[in-house]
């Protein structure tokens, strides 16, 4: 199997683990009066330590939200009590951070152990291929950095049980596909914000400002920085038309699909780590887990 399908085939089987144990994880979720991306804060702020937690750390995998945004979530944490604000900006897990923190794993893990449909053996065969996996992207000189991925594999769980050790090796292919794609076009001199922009447009999930700053308010930016991303896309040449009808150019096209293989380029170059026999067999595993996690019924 090519590696391009088997990292598709890899996202599909993490949907169906997070579906195992998401009803572990809700009545956390629920009780702390935070919701789920406050929730993956707290987790990165783990992986931060000893360094403090602030916008500016978060900002480095996760560019495109506001510092403003951030801060507002550090501080709703930060009022219930899971952080505590240690200078201006700067935040750390408190006690009943890091004991919400380990119980959210530590749940999540459990029900993960018990939801594996493969037998040991086979299950303990797939974790080491991830593991021969997540350790040759570690091992690649760059680029891309590996900042995200490193900080993800610091959650990285004992061998056994394998399913949760399966899980947290593809969090960090995830971690390391944002180390590539941030490679891949942080060197344009282009704002996170129109970056962004623009592969709103080149997805074709949105054609005005009007659907942009809808899909966008989240990231909690105000209407004119998406307004100085536009006129920054115009000075590029890369997006044309007026604002209820906006268009990427050829030339914006031209970079957005150069941004996407490069991307492909260096989150794939890692995978000749494992052969084409040790491919098909990862195929071959996953696609049992996906059947016995689709299921629910144990397949050996």
């Amino acid at each position: 199997m090519d590696s391009e399908s088997l990292w598709n085939l890899t996202k599909e089987a993490l949907k169906l683990i997070r579906l195992r144990y998401e009803s572990a994880i809700e009545p956390i979720i629920s009780s702390s009066g935070l919701d789920v991306r406050i929730w993956g804060m707290l987790i990165a702020a783990q992986t931060f330590e000893p360094e403090y937690t602030s916008p500016a750390h978060l900002m480095v995998r996760g560019p495109y939200t506001s510092a403003e945004q951030y801060l507002t979530r550090l501080n709703a944490a930060a009022a219930k009590g899971y952080l505590e604000e240690v200078s201006s900006g700067e935040f750390r897990l408190t006690e009943k951070g890091k004991k919400g923190v380990n119980q959210f794993i530590r749940e999540a893990r459990f029900m993960m152990e018990k939801a594996d449909p493969l037998n040991q053996e086979a299950s303990k065969e797939l974790a080491l291929l991830f593991e021969r996996l997540v350790k040759g992207c570690l091992a690649t000189p760059p680029p891309p950095n590996t900042w995200s991925i490193q900080l993800s594999y610091q959650l990285m769980p004992a061998l056994e049980p394998p399913l949760p050790f399966v899980e947290q090796a593809i969090s960090c292919l995830y971690a390391y596909r944002d180390d590539a794609h941030l490679a891949a076009w942080r060197n344009s001199n282009l704002s996170a914000t129109a970056f962004e922009v623009l592969t709103y447009l080149w997805r074709r999930e949105a054609d005005s400002l009007e659907k942009l700053l809808d899909l966008l308010a989240y990231r909690g930016h105000s209407d004119e920085v998406y307004l100085d991303a536009l006129a920054e896309l115009r000075d590029r040449k890369f997006i044309a038309g007026g604002r209820s009808k906006l268009r990427v150019t050829p030339e914006g096209r031209g970079f957005r699909d150069q941004v996407e293989m490069d991307t492909d380029s260096f989150f794939y170059a890692p995978w000749s780590c494992l052969s084409s026999k040790e491919k098909d067999r990862m195929e071959g595993l996953l696609v049992r887990l996906w059947d016995g996690l689709k299921v629910g019924v144990v397949s050996n």
